[in-house]
């Protein structure tokens, strides 16, 4: 009797639990606003479903987007939510009566929370970001986060309003998100801040270059860049003096400023102007580390783009420029300079003149200005890629039920696949390639044509992308 008695109280016990994850199952909490390309969603019972514009995501959710995708989400409380291309994130919680928690497994986001959510305390988190490598805490703000299964590293952009960023060390407790923000770095509009994998703490934030930060702000919907590479431009900096010599000297300055704001400074504010322009070098101080002001991040990878001392000050932007690193295109993206390529992990390539082989330029430790030489002086060892990084021109098969694309999100019409399930050219009903028409004679404007490199004559280093060309054929 009394085994029967535990036997019914197991059973009673398991069949509320069971009706407890059902009520929750069912708990939608976003709905999809926009869908471009390829993405879909894991319900917490293990249903995966392509997601569609107009379809409810249930907490518990994984959601996931192909290359060239994009998904926008509303929220219940109307915050939204967009989700960049080749990334993965689950929402492990949203209600309206708790803070959400949103876990980034790879790739990026972009999300604008409304002020009043939850109208909690001023100096609470209205909602969680986090990675395996950082968490953020919002409070009412627009904001970009970026995380890298590859590197470990997490970014952290602000555009407004307000957050606390701090990295997660093994032992944290995470149960407690809100303890580890309390300790993390606060960030103000225009900074970033990179949670790395081998550093205790998060980078102190600093000032992102203003030209890359107007192209993330208006960069919502991730849209890439093609253009890969930009010329090189000589530094103005002649070797042996620093950038702010050239710039000019800190009574300039404060001399430029007090024209402008019609306000004399007194001495010790003079000497406060000079220690923030020391401080907008950057330093290293324990484990508090600050990169220079005007850095250029390479978001997918959090890897910071070295300013060294051939970089000037702005004056105007409170910020250091280097023309010798590299560029920004429109869209906030990071363009190495001619003769050099940055992989997916963030590692930067370079090839080496006399060998002609790939060289890694060693970037991963961040230094002041001072301490940095310009970018093709900086220590470069050899660069093994990773063994499943495919051959340039060497396609994966797309994956069971995936569609192909072009390179605006849709879907290609019929016809323009291979019988390998690969961009090509179009083929018979018996299977055989369908091949242009030969050229005219005469019509060779490609023929003995020198192969060019550049400037440097080198070959450029091995592409880290994936092209999938679709090759139109006119029929005859």
């Amino acid at each position: 009797m009394i085994i029967m008695k535990k036997i019914y109280l197991i059973l009673i016990f398991v069949l509320a639990s069971f009706f407890a994850f059902s009520s929750q199952e069912t708990k939608n909490v976003a709905k999809v606003k926009v869908k471009r390309g390829l993405a879909s969603a894991l319900a917490p019972d293990g249903t995966k479903t392509e997601i569609k514009k107009g379809m409810w995501i249930k907490e518990g959710s994984i959601i996931k987007t192909g290359d060239k995708s994009f998904v926008r989400l509303s929220f219940i409380d109307k915050s939204s939510m967009n989700i960049g291309p080749k990334s993965e994130l689950k929402i492990e919680q949203f209600s309206k009566d708790k803070p959400g928690v949103i876990n980034v497994l790879t790739g990026k986001i972009r999300s604008k929370v409304t002020k009043d959510y939850l109208q909690l305390e001023k100096d609470k988190s209205k909602l969680f970001i986090k990675s395996k490598s950082a968490v953020m805490g919002i409070r009412g703000t627009e904001f970009l986060f970026s995380a890298n299964a590859l590197t470990g590293a997490s970014t952290a952009v602000l555009f407004e309003g307000s957050v606390v960023f701090s990295k997660i060390n093994k032992g944290d407790n995470l149960a407690n998100l809100e303890a580890l923000v309390n300790k993390g770095r606060k960030i103000s509009p225009g900074q970033f801040s990179v949670a790395i994998k081998n550093k205790k703490k998060a980078t102190v934030p600093s000032k992102m270059s203003t030209k890359q930060f107007k192209g993330l702000e208006g960069n919502s919907e991730f849209v890439a860049s093609s253009k890969k590479n930009v010329k090189k431009v000589k530094s103005i900096v002649p070797p042996g003096l620093a950038g702010d010599i050239v710039s000019s000297d800190s009574n300039q300055i404060v001399n430029d400023i007090q024209k402008v704001t019609a306000i004399k400074l007194t001495p010790s504010e003079r000497e406060v102007d000079q220690d923030l322009i020391k401080e907008s070098k950057g330093y290293v101080k324990g484990d508090d580390i600050k990169p220079v002001d005007g850095s250029i991040v390479h978001i997918d990878s959090g890897a910071i783009i070295p300013l060294g001392v051939d970089s000037t000050f702005d004056k105007n932007t409170g910020e250091w420029v280097s023309n010798s690193v590299g560029a920004v295109d429109t869209n906030g993206g990071y363009i190495p300079p001619e003769g050099f390529a940055i992989t997916d992990d963030g590692k930067l390539l370079t090839t080496d003149l006399s060998s002609g082989q790939v060289k890694e330029v060693v970037i991963h430790d961040i230094k002041p200005l001072d301490e940095v030489r310009p970018l093709e002086e900086i220590q470069v060892i050899d660069y093994t890629p990773p063994a499943n990084e495919p051959i340039p021109g060497d396609l994966p098969p797309l994956a069971p039920g995936e569609e192909p694309i072009n390179p605006d999100g849709e879907k290609l019409p019929e016809g323009e696949l291979n019988p390998d399930g690969e961009f090509g050219p179009e083929v018979s009903e018996s299977g055989d390639e369908i091949l242009p028409p030969p050229p005219k004679p005469g019509d060779c404007s490609t023929c003995n044509q020198p192969n060019t490199f550049g400037d440097s004559g080198a070959p450029p280093p091995i592409p880290t992308g994936k092209t999938r060309a679709i090759i139109q054929v006119n029929r005859q």
